[in-house]
């Protein structure tokens, strides 16, 4: 997130030359002058500045798979090309200059000869593929721009994290309220456990105690985590039973469980996203806004939250700790049908010695439960390395491909499906997935407060017998 101007720093001076997150520049690495979008910028543990850096290939750095005649022509013109992951770190020192480079879809006049990206280059799979920079998510600059902050004055971003959830007001009648509760993000992950820190709207704050000072506040948006079908509806996208119902992207139901899919072209992109709503929104027939609906994977009417400025598919991820607790349940559930009466009872009673009928395949269901259990080591690691990711890539990908073929009710399920996304997206937009999310703890204090919901409209209701 320290790409975005309403969290990290977005603008620092080299050579007496302003330079803000977002801009295009050129910089020289071994020797060689670059093309590069100026992403984040950074300090290192020694306080040194260190800018993340997005990489800008000429037509010669093309995978050899993505080179041709055409493009080749269009090179003479001015047309370069964005590289999609891994971003580079430089340090300031490397920077040589600003340069205009312009995208084809934010302008409908580029003037002749200038430098303009149409297409983005990325991997899948293993093999270089291009396709449409409209593709592709925004850098916040080109959609967030902030106030400069009078001088002298301190200046404090606040990283708003939402969550919200509802829970049944009483026992045996479903009805439902719910409970929208807000921390900040900015504090120690060792802070964010105390229910202090919890701050539930509508109730007020335990102990709220703040010193007079003139200061800038910039807040924002940073993060929305809610269980799964409120999490689409805040979205604004159909849920899991409709045809397209991924918060992330467009896939279609029957398709959740195909592996080898290009993920970047059915990707939810809020730019494009915006447009589909607008034609949604045009249509007076309700029919053909449900058609429309259907085919966009979309809800007739946007969620709230969208007139505030955030790239909401990555922002409102969709609820990890759901996600994974509902998988492991079934595959207990399933697990524990396979055994004999005797073996279930052990299982109960000691979770060892259970017996399983000799006509199964023991192997499969042991290597089902070792990619669970690697994965959620991977999901609670409280630092990422490139390792990291790789390796909870390769579970992923194994758990994917093996719990549909043991057990048939996990074919085309949702649960197995969002979990490719959470390494593609959230474990990079966040650092880390679990820890950073936290949802675990949110929904214990949201247990803690439903607790007491419940106990107050019990006390109600014997005042009023």
């Amino acid at each position: 997130m320290e790409e975005s101007p309403l969290f990290g720093q977005h603008e620092i001076i080299i050579s007496e030359v302003i330079y803000q997150s977002g801009d295009f520049v050129y910089y020289h690495d071994n020797g060689l002058q670059k093309l590069g979008r100026l992403r984040a910028i950074m300090k290192d543990e020694n306080g040194n500045y260190e800018l993340r850096v997005q990489l800008i290939l000429n037509y010669d750095d093309l995978p050899e798979n993505l080179k041709g005649l055409s493009r080749r022509r269009h090179s003479l013109t001015g047309e370069i090309w964005f590289q999609d992951e891994l971003f580079i770190i430089i340090m300031t020192s490397q920077i040589l200059e600003k340069v205009t480079i312009m995208m084809m879809y934010q302008h409908q006049i580029i003037p002749e000869g200038s430098l303009r990206i149409t297409e983005i280059i990325y991997k899948c799979n293993d093999c270089w593929h291009i396709c449409d920079v409209k593709l592709s998510y925004q850098h916040p600059s080109d959609y967030i721009s902030v106030k400069n902050p009078p001088l002298s004055i301190p200046v404090y971003k606040l990283f708003l994290d939402l969550y919200y959830s509802n829970f049944g007001t009483f026992r045996n009648v479903y009805h439902s309220l719910g409970g929208i509760y807000v921390q900040f993000g900015n504090m120690a992950t060792h802070q964010r456990k105390l229910i202090k820190n919890h701050f539930v709207l509508r109730f007020i704050p335990f102990g709220g105690n703040f010193n007079e000072q003139d200061a800038w506040v910039i807040a924002g948006l940073g993060l929305v985590t809610a269980d799964l079908p409120q999490g689409k509806d805040i979205a604004g996208v159909l849920r899991h039973n409709a045809n397209k119902g991924c918060s992330t992207c467009t896939i279609k139901k029957k398709s959740l469980s195909t592996y080898n899919q290009d993920r970047v072209i059915t990707l939810h992109y809020h730019h494009i996203t915006d447009e589909e709503i607008s034609k949604i929104s045009q249509k007076s027939v309700s029919s053909k806004r449900e058609q429309l609906c259907t085919e966009y994977g979309l809800r007739s009417l946007p969620s709230i939250l969208d007139k505030l400025k955030c790239e909401r598919y990555l922002q409102m991820p969709q609820d990890i700790y759901h996600t994974t607790a509902k998988k492991i349940g079934r595959l207990l559930k399933l697990t524990c049908k396979l055994f004999s009466q005797e073996g279930e009872d052990d299982f109960i009673k000691i979770w060892k010695n259970f017996k399983i009928p000799k006509n199964l395949v023991l192997k499969a269901i042991i290597s089902c439960w070792v990619q669970v259990a690697k994965i959620m080591k991977a999901v609670f690691n409280k630092e990422f390395t490139l390792y990291s990711y790789k390796e909870l890539q390769l579970c992923l990908k194994k758990e994917f491909l093996i719990l549909p073929k043991v057990f048939a009710s996990f074919v085309n399920l949702p649960n197995i499906y969002i979990n490719m996304h959470l390494l593609m997206y959230y474990a990079k937009t966040f650092s880390i997935l679990f820890v950073n999310s936290q949802v675990d703890i949110k929904e214990m204090v949201h247990h803690i407060f439903k607790g007491m919901n419940f106990k107050k409209i019990k006390f109600c209701e014997n005042l009023q017998n």
